[in-house]
Order: structure tokens, then C-alpha cells, then sequence
């Protein structure tokens, strides 16, 4: 008796496609900038969620890919990365951001919530981290 039966679909054929990291504006992917890599679910082998964007024509695109297909982008030479959002690192200059220190932010924004009230000044409090990189560079973002 077999240990499978017959009609059993290899695990290879449910992988997600492997399309290249790609602008369907400009056609290329000269000007591409990635912008997350985060781990893709349900799991497969050497498989990512990735988004990334056309820094010529500013639109923004998210997908499943290959790491392969994604160091495509990463390893080019010519356009510098920027920040890249590595699952919960933050990644600049090619190494994990440090938090430096964290702040509670106050937004203030006048509403007025029905036709004809006076506005309000309404505020909420957000808590924020300040991280840094090797370089100097800081973000903040919030907690």
C-alpha cells in the first residue's frame, strides 16, 4: 500500500508565484526601492511579503517574491536604499537602527464635529521611539 495516494499535489506546486519585483508604469525595475520585507504566511521555503516602490514614477507596490528576486532589487548598484523595515527591525545604512530614546508626542487638530459648531481643539497623546543608526541618522515612529 502506498505511503501517499496517487492524487496527492506535491507541496511544490501550492508555492506562491515568483514574479520578478517589478513597475507596470515604467516598465523596468531600474528605479525600484524596497521598503518592507516582512515574512510571508502560511510559511514557504525562501518566500517573503515585500513592498517596495518606482522612486521615478512614485507608485507603490506590495507582493509575495523570493529572497533571490528580492536581493535582485537590494544588491544593485546605484540607488541607495534609504530605511528598510526588515520584519520589526529598522535597517539604515545596512545595520539594525537602536532605539535611542522614547518620547510621548502630543498632535493637536481644531474639529468641529456637526455643520455650524465652533471648533474644539482636540489632542490625543501618542508614545513614540526615537531610533538611530551608526551614521547619525534619526526616525521616529510610534510605539
Amino acid at each position: 500500500m502506498p505511503a501517499q495516494p496517487a492524487s496527492r499535489v506535491p507541496d511544490e506546486a501550492h508555492q506562491p508565484p515568483d514574479e520578478p519585483l517589478w513597475c507596470s508604469r515604467c516598465n523596468t525595475d531600474k528605479h525600484l526601492l524596497v521598503n518592507s520585507i516582512q515574512s510571508h504566511y502560511p510559511p514557504a521555503p525562501n518566500m517573503v511579503d515585500v513592498a517596495y516602490e518606482c522612486h521615478a514614477c512614485r507608485y507603490s507596490y506590495r507582493q509575495i517574491a523570493s529572497v533571490q528576486k528580492v536581493a535582485v532589487v537590494l544588491n544593485r548598484p546605484g540607488i541607495a536604499q534609504g530605511v528598510l523595515q526588515f520584519g520589526g527591525q529598522y535597517l539604515h545604512c545596512g545595520e539594525p537602527m537602536k532605539t535611542k530614546s522614547c518620547e510621548l508626542r502630543r498632535i493637536q487638530a481644531p474639529l468641529a464635529l456637526r455643520p455650524g459648531d465652533s471648533e474644539r481643539l482636540y489632542e490625543i497623546y501618542i508614545n513614540t521611539r526615537i531610533l538611530g543608526c551608526q551614521c547619525g541618522f534619526r526616525m521616529e515612529i510610534p510605539d
